[in-house]
């Protein structure tokens, strides 16, 4: 999907679109337009610097975690922590857990345990579940950005978030809510920075991951300070951002509890990794 602004009256229409403070709970297809924000969707080849299309072996992982049985019987050839991915997968996609609350939890607690397993804890980070963080926007300071998972270092910057789609009929914003979410952390962070006594960044490139189910897409969402500026002061940004996401290439309909598709997910999240913290060490620096 491409988000795009045409023409000059089409611009000038987006100018004058009334914007008011919002969570972002509450953020839809509008908010994007109203502070000139595209998403494009990019094949792989476009959006990873590497092939992703190798073996977990390669990164260190077990290979069984791709081809196991998410069904959780005890198997002696399985190692204690491909069989607690596994057990996390198979809450999260185990039909009578398909109720709203605990479907939300469990599929965060296996979002949490995925993270940790591909890799991405290595070094002085930490998974969190279910922040809540500021989002200056429209001159107010008591708005929220709600995020389901997120990467944090020791100083409690944002390295990496994770929204979770809680939509089960109808049609799902969760693009739209993790894209605050990302200017909420751009925000978040360059406080931080300027507490240790450095500057704020004009720039920063927020990896992001959304999930459906378990079905997840990979983002990377350039925040910067003239879209931070003009979401605080309620202001239609001269500037595009534009938002390049990756979704999993696979025919498979369902999530990671199938083997096929599972395999292609892990190869894109080991990929994911290390794009990410090519990103977020920018900022750390």
């Amino acid at each position: 999907m491409k988000l795009h602004v045409g023409d000059s009256e089409t611009n000038l229409q987006n100018v004058n679109i009334i914007r008011s403070a919002k969570s972002s709970s509450n953020w839809d297809v509008n908010e994007l337009i109203a502070y000139n924000i595209t998403v494009t969707a990019v094949l792989s080849q476009q959006f990873f610097p590497q092939e992703i299309d190798v073996p977990l072996t390669a990164a260190g992982l077990d290979p069984a975690l791709a081809t196991a049985d998410s069904d959780v019987r005890p198997d002696p050839d399985v190692s204690r922590n491909t069989s607690l991915f596994l057990r996390y997968l198979h809450d999260a996609t185990t039909p009578d857990f398909w109720v709203q609350n605990v479907r939300v939890s469990s599929i965060n607690d296996f979002a949490c345990q995925l993270l940790i397993t591909v890799g991405f804890t290595r070094g002085p980070y930490c998974v969190s579940r279910r922040r809540s963080i500021p989002l200056l926007i429209c001159d107010y300071n008591r708005k929220v950005a709600q995020i389901s998972v997120c990467l944090r270092d020791t100083e409690s910057d944002m390295l990496l978030l994770l929204q979770m789609d809680k939509t089960q009929i109808g049609s799902s914003n969760v693009e739209a809510r993790m894209i605050p979410g990302a200017i909420a952390a751009y925000q978040l962070n360059n406080n931080k920075r300027q507490e240790r006594g450095l500057h704020p960044l004009d720039v920063m490139t927020m990896p992001c991951i959304t999930m459906i189910g378990t079905r997840p897409t990979f983002y990377l969402v350039p925040v910067t300070k003239a879209l931070s500026d003009a979401v605080n002061s309620c202001q239609y940004p001269s500037a595009r951002t534009e938002v390049l996401k990756c979704e999993v290439a696979s025919d498979h309909n369902g999530g990671m509890e199938a083997p096929e598709y599972r395999g292609i997910a892990l190869q894109y999240y080991v990929a994911f990794e290390s794009l990410a913290k090519s990103h977020w060490e920018k900022f750390l620096r």
